[in-house]
């Protein structure tokens, strides 16, 4: 199987979803799909579900690289971690095959990474290294990058290598507290407001977090902020948190930009939270980044 003559097909399969990207043999983006079959949705067995994606995407054979919670433990092959002495740039070297009874067809794993921090607590990430390399392949400066999510990334690069990541879950513990326990019983609206964002965000510099999201829940029952406010609040206050806890961590370091790799969705709180703590930041496409993260992993240029 030679790349000159193979269509190539790129996997980001997550837990909840999968995006799919088909290249020519020269790295050209020949189509493109998107679906909720994640790795937990899966019932008929991985290689059964590939074959029918293959299918949909009219694809007899390809070479394929997978990425994401694919790799995991309860994914279709558990894939080792790599150190973050590994560089981001020979990641294309440590994938792992998976045999399949389909003709024709390579398919590979990115591995994920595991980081231990000087206090010995693990942290590990599966998909984000690859966005992390398809936005350096695309030019992006080193420092930190961040991915916003269920659980949000951040990741320190330098030379082509992550030296360390954190994994912060805001998005999980938003979504449980507007919606169960006693904070969701204030909330009375979703709708974003920037001026309640704003509020939350100047509130989590004072630490303390169990303790001034009780104070949201105050404030709205002795009628210092509208129920309304109260989830844009909330927002302001977790993903301060987590930026402050960063901008401990950076120091000095923060004066560079931070490269921010999301949906336009995913970001937008995040671009607000870092413009309104004067902390300069580029937004990034995660389609784009993953397919020149593709383009590296297949060894091609363009």
């Amino acid at each position: 199987m030679t790349a000159q003559t193979t269509t190539l097909l790129g996997i980001d399969w997550g837990t909840s979803n999968r995006r799919a990207y088909v290249l020519d043999p020269q790295g050209g983006l020949v189509r493109q799909h998107q679906d909720e079959v994640g790795i937990l949705q899966v019932h008929e067995g991985f290689e059964q579900s590939l074959k029918a994606l293959m299918e949909a995407l009219e694809l007899e054979s390809a070479d394929v690289i997978m990425s994401g919670m694919v790799g995991s433990r309860s994914g279709w092959k558990e894939v080792p971690y790599l150190s973050t002495e590994h560089p981001l740039s020979r990641l294309g070297d440590a994938l792992m095959p998976v045999e399949t009874a389909i003709p024709g067809t390579r398919v590979r794993i990115v591995p994920g990474y595991r980081y231990v921090d000087p206090h010995g607590l693990p942290d590990v990430m599966r998909g984000e290294e690859t966005q992390v390399l398809g936005a350096l392949e695309s030019g992006a400066s080193g420092g930190w990058f961040l991915l916003p999510g269920t659980h949000s990334k951040w990741a320190h690069a330098d030379s082509g290598r992550m030296t360390e990541f954190m994994t912060f879950m805001t998005g999980e513990l938003y979504s449980l507290m507007s919606q169960h326990g006693t904070l969701s019983k204030v909330i009375s609206s979703q709708e974003p407001v920037q001026e309640a964002f704003a509020a939350g965000l100047r509130a989590a510099r004072q630490g303390g977090f169990t303790h001034t999201a009780f104070c949201c829940r105050a404030m709205v029952v002795t009628d210092m902020m509208p129920g309304d406010h109260a989830a844009s609040y909330l927002s302001g206050l977790l993903i301060g948190t987590e930026l402050f806890e960063i901008v401990k961590k950076a120091g000095e370091a923060m004066s560079a930009p931070v490269q921010v790799i999301g949906s336009v969705a995913l970001s937008a709180r995040y671009l607000s939270a870092l413009e309104l703590l004067g902390i300069p930041a580029r937004a990034w496409q995660p389609d784009s980044v993953y397919l020149a993260a593709l383009r590296a992993m297949f060894n091609l240029s363009r």
